[in-house]
Order: C-alpha cells, then structure tokens, then sequence
C-alpha cells in the first residue's frame, strides 16, 4: 500500500510540475489577460484533478500494490504521459532541482546580507487593510503582506570606480496601488525608509498600479523619498494596462528621471554612468547601449529579471528587477511555486552572478492578490564596495 501511494504522489508532483512551468512561462510573455486568466484557472483545476486523472487510465489494487492499465485510446495516453513525463519529473527533476537551489553556492559578488523585519499589525491593525478587491484575502492566518523585511546587500561588482566606493541604492519595486494594503500602509514603509540617511541612488523598478485612479497615490508616496544623486524609475507589466503615461507623468513630478526606453550617460560622484531601463516585453525594448569601452560602469532597471540574458550580452555590470514577488507563497524546503517568468523559478529572488553581470531580484512591497505566505515584502537598500585587489 505504501509503494502505490508514494508513486501516485511521486506523479503526482511531476504532472504540477509540468503544468506550473508552462504556467509560469505564459506569465513572463506579453499576453492578453484574457488568455492568462482562464489559463491559470484551468491549471489549477489540471493539478488538482491529477489523481483522478491516473486513476481514470488505471485498476490499482493498494492491497497487492498491482497496476493493471485499462484498455483504449485515453488509458494508453494517460499511462504514456505518465510514463515519459511525470515519473521523470516527479522523481527525478523536481528533487534534484530542489536540491540544487538548497546548496547553489552563494554569488562571489554579494559579500554580506543582513534583513530585519517591520511587523506593522500590532500598531496599525485594520487601518492596514484597506479597501481593495482583494481585502479579505489580507485575514487569512499566515499572511505575511503586513511584515516588511528591510534587507541590506553588500555587492562588489566588477569595474566599480574607486570613487564610488559604499555607493548605496534604495531598490523598492511592485508597489502595486489598489486599495489593499492601504495607503496607511506605504506610508508608514516610507516614514521607515525616509528615518535612514538617503541614499545615493532610489531606483524604482516598476509596477506602480491595478487600477485607474490609484495614480494620485505616487506623488505624495514616493515623492517623499530623498536622494543624494538620483532618483530612477521605469515601468512594469501592470502599468500598462492603467494609463501608463499617466504613471510616467506622476514620477517624473515626483522628481524621478524615467529610463523608458533609454539608454544615458548621467554623472554619479562626478564621473560617469550608463544608465538603461528595460520594461520589456511588455513594452519596446530599449535603445542599444554603445559598446563598452574600458571601465565604463553599466547600470540597468529592468523590470523582469527574464532580461537577465540581455544584461550579460551587453556587459552591464549591475541589473535591478523586481517583477516576481519571490513567488509570493514558498513552501518549506521547495521554495516559490509560481513565478511569472519564462524561466519558472530560477531568478525568484536574491542575487545572482554570470559573466561579469550581477542581478538583484527583490519581492517588491505588494501585489495585485494580498498574499503572502513564508515570502515577505521587501525593501532592499545596496551597497557598493569595490573588489579587494586581489581579485581585480
């Protein structure tokens, strides 16, 4: 009895994996909501349904632990499908996947993180809560949405200036106006983050608002915030669809420079900086960077870490994202489930190095469903240290 149902859970697992990839990877492209939204429901309804599935192809005998495989067409492709797809990534992929992402070694770029965490509930309670489509989702017991991690990285990327040496940026990203949380709630994450010396640089890396008259929210937030060289932004999926020039106005009102599309030279301690914003693919690419030369310093926005690539063939030295939520719900041990990215879950969240181009992947602070389980918002504030010499 015990052999049939670690199997069937084995399978299980596998057939969740397969439906989630495609999931994920249908959410990291540019299409209508009007096909994602149906398309995750059907997931969700494939997943859950899946021991019925098997048993529909199957006589299972628990007693004698026999598999006899019913006749016909459907029997025969079930067991295929279980066969070719499920049992390999069920028993195979899913655990050696796990276990890579629990011992992957840790970026030789990121040097020291440090995290502590806001719990907002105890003093603000329902005034946190809002009123959002979503509200009641923001009750459930487990919930994270309210508890704010403020998390300190130390980065040493490649050709950093001497002079830049202890650079700080504020990476805040995915706020996600729309009445839960409230704006009671960002403003008391910018009170916190306005209480700490400015930082050098406020990059913003998109995803402001889920509704049309959230707008008036951006100003009066984020335009509280301070900095002492720049203050950066671009857009995400979701502003898309509200107004997004709109969304472009309210920054540039708040004093921020938008990188839509850009690709500039702006000066940072007095020497200068290639900055580029990338809000693909849901809106055009940017501009070609001009090829490097030298030391020169590139620094990137992209709204999904997916442009992970992109950055690499273009030397950029350091790319900010945001976009995924670290998934939003992670499991003990597995980690995040879904994650709208054409890679699934491997830039959830964190640091990541390739070929000369570090990535920092954050949370964000919100998201358009109040959920958050084992997966907090985040707030992360970088620090640039040059290499030690004997590594340059």
């Amino acid at each position: 009895m015990i052999v049939p149902a670690i199997l069937l859970a084995a399978l299980w697992v596998g057939h969740a994996c397969f439906w989630t990839y495609w999931l994920n990877n249908l959410y990291g492209r540019p299409l209508s909501k009007r096909f994602l939204k149906p398309w995750r429901l059907l997931t969700g309804i494939v997943i859950a349904s899946a021991p019925l599935l098997l048993l529909s192809a199957v006589r299972l005998d628990f007693v004698s632990e026999d598999w006899q495989p019913i006749n016909g067409l459907w029997g025969g492709m079930v067991v295929a499908y279980s066969v070719a797809v499920c049992a390999p990534l069920g028993i195979v992929v899913f655990p050696a996947v796990t276990l890579y992402r629990l011992l992957r070694p840790r970026p030789r770029a990121l040097r020291e993180v440090t995290t502590r965490t806001l719990d907002l509930w105890p003093k603000l309670g329902e005034k946190l809560i809002g009123d959002g489509h979503w509200a009641g989702l923001a009750r459930l017991p487990g919930n994270d949405i309210f508890r704010v991690d403020f998390t300190d990285l130390t980065l040493t990327p490649r050709e950093l200036p001497a002079a830049w040496d202890g650079l700080s940026i504020l990476l805040l990203s995915d706020l996600h106006f729309h009445g839960t949380p409230s704006r009671e709630f960002f403003q008391r994450v910018t009170d916190e983050i306005a209480n700490q010396p400015h930082a050098d640089i406020v990059a913003l890396a998109g995803d402001f608002v889920d509704t049309d008259w959230h707008h008036e929210w951006i100003g009066p937030l984020l335009g509280q915030l301070k900095w002492r060289e720049h203050g950066l932004a671009i857009l995400g999926n979701h502003d898309k669809y509200h107004d997004p020039d709109r969304v472009r106005e309210e920054l540039s009102k708040a004093g921020y420079r938008m990188l839509s599309r850009q690709s500039e030279v702006i000066p940072i301690r007095g020497l200068p900086c290639r900055v580029i914003g990338h809000e693909g693919p849901w809106f055009p690419p940017p501009d070609e960077p001009e090829p490097k030369t030298g030391d020169a310093f590139y620094l990137c926005l992209s709204h999904s870490p997916d442009n992970f690539y992109w950055g690499q063939e273009r030397k950029i030295n350091l790319m900010l994202c945001g976009h995924v939520h670290g998934g939003q719900v992670r499991l003990p041990v597995i980690g995040s489930i879904f994650v709208p990215s054409v890679y699934s879950r491997r830039f959830d969240q964190g640091v990541f190095e390739q070929n000369g181009t570090v990535m920092v992947v954050g949370r964000g602070l919100s998201g358009k469903e109040p959920l958050r389980f084992r997966c907090r918002p985040q707030v992360i504030r970088i620090t640039l240290k040059s290499q030690p010499t004997q590594e340059t």
